[in-house]
């Protein structure tokens, strides 16, 4: 378990931020730039010292305010990755990937710079330095070198953050690789819903030094898009899981909270779990069943939320067995008689889904 409250004056902005979260899986600290994100995790890491509070990790205090207790940072045993790689220039990509290796508690990670080098494809890279790597290998190397500081929990400050999308998605699989074989929780820094999507297990959301929601990703993703809907459409997010994929047709069925959803798709293996978002501008209201449509995504539910926005539109909440938004015009609102509580009909094309369906780790 990882329990965190502690508060931090920091230049204008003051730290406040009190959560406990599975010391398992992946944990987003996701929000705007100058949220405090990063500062959190240097608290953690111990490289920042909060004014005061409690910071535990499985029931090891690293800071406790009242007991006078401060655990050194290199006693903490967190590895930790930097948006950028931070290799130390006059050293092979070698002695960096050693550089804390003889670091160790005993509930360190046991890993081996073989194995490592193996995962994260850089065993050809061993005798080159830093200047003659690619962005895409700075990184792995930087991962590497945490991994073989044996941590017993991974910090990562946007390690993608200076990578082309290319080398994004590369890098996202690499990190699904090594969480999946290492088991090792990981503290994941970043304001890319892609990358939460696809990597993440939980979420903490902050805003402005303050933490305003933690707990299941995406329930965290789908309360914060709500921050947004003034001006511009957003998206549901949903999880799932591969049914079944028709490689005649290049389709997939997806089934999820609210029953089945087909779309297009690249072949994904069946039983993967996935998530997949429904922008709110693709989906289509109807009192009545239809009929002889296109549509295929064809949902009963009910009416749960109504929000009405600034520009006469509205922002319509509706349960099929998980919430979906759709927005709607204020004719349509008047026609269709929408109140909560009504029984509905939600429909969306295929295409709005099929862009984007994330595999999860």
């Amino acid at each position: 378990m990882i329990k965190m409250n502690v508060e931090k004056n920091l230049g204008d902005i003051h730290i406040k931020c009190g959560f406990e979260i599975a010391s398992t899986g992946i944990t987003a600290i996701c929000g705007a730039s100058g949220a405090g994100k990063t500062t959190l995790i240097n608290m953690v890491a111990g490289l920042l010292t909060p004014d005061k509070g409690v910071i535990t990790f499985n029931d090891k205090e690293f800071f406790n305010s009242s007991k006078h207790i401060n655990i050194r940072a290199d006693k903490r045993f967190t590895g930790y990755v930097f948006q950028e790689s931070r290799l130390f220039p006059n050293m092979s990509v070698k002695k960096n990937l050693l550089y804390g290796y003889n670091r160790k508690s005993d509930a360190s990670l046991v890993c081996h710079i073989e194995q490592v080098c193996q995962l994260l494809g850089i065993s050809h890279l061993l005798d080159r330095y830093p200047q003659k790597l690619s962005g895409g290998e700075k990184q792995r190397v930087a991962i590497g070198r945490a991994l073989l500081s044996h941590p017993e929990i991974l910090l990562m400050d946007e390690p993608l953050a200076s990578l082309d999308v290319a080398r994004k998605q590369e890098l996202i699989d690499y990190i699904k690789l090594i969480h999946s074989h290492y088991k090792i929780p990981i503290l994941y820094v970043s304001h890319s819903v892609d990358e939460i999507l696809q990597l993440a297990d939980n979420a903490v959301y902050m805003e402005k030094g303050e933490l305003k929601y933690y707990g299941n990703v995406v329930e965290i993703l789908n309360k914060t898009s709500l921050k947004y809907v003034d001006d511009s459409s957003f998206n549901t997010i949903f999880e799932g899981e591969i049914q079944e994929y028709d490689s005649d047709n290049s389709q997939v069925i997806i089934s999820f909270d609210g029953g089945l959803v087909t779309c297009s798709s690249l072949e994904i293996e069946k039983g993967k779990k996935v998530r997949f978002a429904v922008n709110t501008d693709d989906v289509v209201l109807s009192t009545d069943y239809p009929k002889n449509i296109s549509i295929r995504n064809i949902y009963k539910g009910v009416i749960k939320n109504i929000i009405k926005q600034h520009n006469n539109l509205y922002d319509v909440e509706v349960d099929i067995g998980a919430g979906i938004w759709a927005r709607i015009s204020y004719g349509a609102y008047k026609d269709l008689s929408i109140t909560e509580g009504k029984e509905i009909y939600v429909m969306f094309k295929s295409a709005a889904v099929s862009e984007s369906i994330k595999i999860v780790h």
